[in-house]
C-alpha cells in the first residue's frame, strides 16, 4: 500500500434525507459522528421518518441551515424564494410549513445523539474515495460527480488512492479494522450495502432502470484482488460503515488530514 489517503471532503447532512453542508473540519459528536450531522429529521403522525424511500416529494424540497445562528430554510425545486425559520423559536411555523409541503401533518425532531443515524452504532461516518465515486460516475451516461456524491451521501471521502481502496476498511464479519484520521481512531466495521435511494436523481426522484444490476456488474470487475467484498453476498455495496468511539468525542476531523490503517481487529 502506497498510497497517501487524504481527506479531502467532509459532508453532514443536518436533515435526515435533505441537503448537504460542506466542511472544513467537523468534530466528533455523542453517538460517535460528525456534529450536527443527522440531527434532524421529519417524521409523520405515527413517528416515522419521511425520507427517500418512503416518499417521493422529499427530492424535490432543498434546504440550507445555519447552525450557529440557528436558522433553516425550505424552497420546492421549482421555486426561488427561500422560507426561512428560528430553529428554536419558530418550530411551529417549521412543522406548519413541512405539513403543508407533503399533504399531511409533519414533525421536525431533533436528536444530538445521532440516533436519527441509519445504524447510529455502526455508522456515525461512513468512508468513500474520490475514485471510486468518479468511477461510479462513468457507470451511468450523464452522471456527474456531484450528482454521485449526492446519491450515496457519504461523510468523509479521501482522495490520494485507487478506485474502492476504502474496501481496505473493512474485513471478514465479527472483525473491524482500527484506523486514524488525524487524530482521531476509527472502526470500519462493514461495506455499506446499497438501498433504493441511489437509484434515484437526487433532485427529481426520477429512477434509473436497473441501477441495482449495472453498480453490481461493474463493481464486481472493478474490486480490488484483496477486498474481502465477495464475503458479503452481492456487490450492491459502497462506502464503509465506520464506529467512532465514546473516546474520540470532542477530537476534530479536518480536510487534509491524513487517514493510517493499523489493523485488524476482533470485534467484541
Amino acid at each position: 500500500m502506497d498510497s497517501k489517503p487524504i481527506v479531502s471532503r467532509i459532508t453532514i447532512y443536518p436533515v435526515k434525507s435533505l441537503d448537504g453542508v460542506a466542511l472544513q473540519k467537523g468534530m466528533i459528536a455523542e453517538g460517535g459522528c460528525i456534529s450536527h450531522d443527522r440531527e434532524y429529521a421529519i417524521a409523520d403522525e405515527n413517528g416515522d421518518f419521511i425520507i427517500g424511500k418512503n416518499n417521493s416529494l422529499i427530492y424535490l424540497l432543498r434546504s440550507t441551515i445555519d447552525v450557529e445562528n440557528g436558522m433553516i430554510s425550505f424552497r420546492h425545486q421549482d421555486e426561488t424564494i427561500w422560507h426561512r425559520f428560528k430553529l428554536q423559536n419558530e418550530k411551529q411555523e417549521i412543522n406548519e410549513y413541512l405539513s403543508a409541503y407533503f399533504g399531511m401533518r409533519v414533525t421536525l425532531l431533533q436528536n444530538k445523539q445521532g440516533r436519527f443515524m441509519d445504524m447510529p452504532d455502526v455508522s456515525g461516518i461512513t468512508f468513500v474515495s474520490t475514485a471510486s465515486l468518479q468511477s461510479v460516475s462513468g457507470w451511468y451516461n450523464g452522471m456527474d460527480m456531484e450528482e454521485v456524491r449526492k446519491r450515496f451521501r457519504t461523510t468523509i471521502e479521501i482522495e490520494g488512492v485507487t478506485p474502492f481502496w476504502e474496501d481496505h476498511f473493512f474485513a471478514k464479519e465479527g472483525t473491524a479494522i482500527e484506523f486514524t484520521i488525524g487524530s482521531v481512531t476509527v472502526f470500519g466495521i462493514s461495506p455499506r450495502a446499497r438501498c433504493v435511494v441511489p437509484t434515484r436523481n437526487s433532485e427529481t426522484g426520477e429512477t434509473i432502470f436497473a441501477f441495482a444490476k449495472t453498480f453490481a456488474k461493474h463493481r464486481a470487475a472493478a474490486m480490488p484482488g484483496w477486498s474481502t467484498l465477495e464475503a458479503y453476498g452481492h456487490y450492491y455495496h459502497l462506502t464503509v460503515n465506520c464506529h467512532v468511539p465514546a473516546g474520540e468525542i470532542g477530537k476534530w476531523i479536518n480536510v487534509g488530514d491524513e487517514v493510517k490503517i493499523i489493523g485488524e481487529k476482533i470485534l467484541q
